[in-house]
């Protein structure tokens, strides 16, 4: 009874100091904000990277080039390059990428992913602009590359091509169906065509009829790709140790309008420029060629590759082709002159597919360490990095309004 008569008199004195007070002091220790306190590094990023990171990142140790002690030197990156941008995305952010957990390798490693609330503290830096201290400013934000607009380039005029009237005599017949080594799907069409053993099958998408197959004795396509207008089929492959061709067939009369290359080993990717004028093709061999697609004169080989190339693809607007090996290699170049345009280091496994963009503006890469990158071809940096496969990712494709569909070995 006592106790209670106690804490009624402790809340009644509390609520006469508060309503005393209320009007008094707190109404003179209140001051307007100017929003959102500011995030930095010396005041909340670098205690957090203390607890985690100065053992391996610091003056003392730069572990792969990098130092995270001060600001300065983060901003300087380490061996792979910049680690934060300005541009207000931290999707973009390889710092982001790592200790999030969105790419490898994980940090900390052999340790527990960072708390939560420290991650969304490194977030709020990156996303306001990566502030040194309370003084600094943030810079105002870069046009995000991802911004894009679809397009109809490569739409023919009237109805897009498909197949009139081919043949559907099958080279090789087996009692069991074989696996489809490749899958390419017309940019206008309901069609498809799938790679067999010493064929390619043409298919309607919306009814599922066989429209016509396409031979290939040289062996097996490895790859098929139709051409920006998709008049044209362009197929890759052969036999191993024994031939690699790349072909291109004509989508309407089934023709095989032009063939390059005499591999010693089969064609692993195929691709033509925008005007048909040129074909690019790689494989085992580590040798990205070029030839004339006109005459089948080879032109020139870059030989940068020091692994098989698993995937080779001309830009829209046949500036560049790019081109990706097994050893995660990635590359693009400039189509005229194979000169080296960049070198896009972040993958840890194979480069299984690669796909432009329509604008030319951004590449898309899959690989085998279960992620695709997306590439601002102009800066040559990652714009983001997104987990799409635990097992492999072994294809990825844009679409017309720049979406991205990927396959995998889940």
């Amino acid at each position: 009874m006592c106790s209670t008569r106690f804490g009624n008199v402790a809340l009644s004195l509390a609520s006469i100091l508060w309503a005393s007070s209320s009007a008094g002091v707190f109404a003179a220790d209140a001051k307007p904000t100017d929003g959102p306190a500011k995030v930095t590094f010396e005041d909340d990023v670098k205690p957090i990277l203390r607890q985690h990171c100065f053992n391996c990142h610091s003056q003392s140790d730069k572990r792969g080039g990098l130092a995270l002690d001060s600001y300065g030197a983060m901003m300087e990156g380490g061996g792979s390059g910049e680690i934060v941008y300005d541009d207000g995305d931290a999707e973009t952010s390889r710092l982001w990428q790592l200790v999030n957990h969105d790419d490898t390798p994980v940090m900390p490693p052999n340790q527990p992913k960072i708390a939560a609330e420290q991650l969304q503290v490194i977030r709020s830096w990156i996303e306001g602009g990566i502030l040194e201290n309370s003084g600094s400013k943030a810079k105002a934000k870069k046009k995000n590359a991802l911004a894009f607009v679809a397009s109809s380039s490569g739409r023919p005029e009237g109805p897009p091509p498909m197949p009139e009237a081919l043949p559907q005599r099958v080279p090789v017949v087996t009692q069991r169906a074989a696996a489809t080594t490749a899958i390419g799907a017309s940019p206008w069409a309901p069609l498809v065509a799938l790679a067999g053993q010493k064929q390619i099958s043409l298919y309607h998408t919306e009814t599922s009829e066989l429209l016509g197959v396409l031979p290939f004795e040289e062996g097996i396509p490895q790859s098929l790709r139709f051409s920006r207008d998709g008049q044209f089929l362009i197929a890759g492959g052969g036999e191993h140790s024994v031939q690699g061709i790349a072909a291109v067939y004509d989508i309407k009369t089934g023709e095989r309008v032009a063939q390059v290359g005499d591999e010693l080993d089969t064609v692993f990717d195929a691709d033509v420029n925008d005007n048909m004028s040129r074909i690019a093709l790689g494989g085992p061999q580590r040798m990205l060629r070029i030839f004339d697609a006109t005459d089948g004169t080879q032109l020139f080989d870059i030989k940068k590759h020091t692994d098989w190339i698993y995937s080779v693809a001309y830009s829209p607007d046949g500036v560049l082709v790019a081109s990706g090996d097994r050893s995660g290699g990635l590359f693009v170049w400039e189509a005229d002159t194979g000169r080296l345009y960049l070198d896009l280091a972040g993958h840890k496994g194979a480069i299984r597919s690669i796909s432009w963009r329509d604008d030319s503006n951004v590449l898309a890469s899959a690989s085998e360490d279960g992620t695709v990158k997306l590439w601002d071809v102009n800066s040559g940096k990652a714009i983001r990095s997104i987990n799409a496969g635990s097992g492999g990712v072994t294809s990825v494709q844009f679409d017309h309004k720049g979406q991205i569909v990927t396959a995998g070995k889940d």
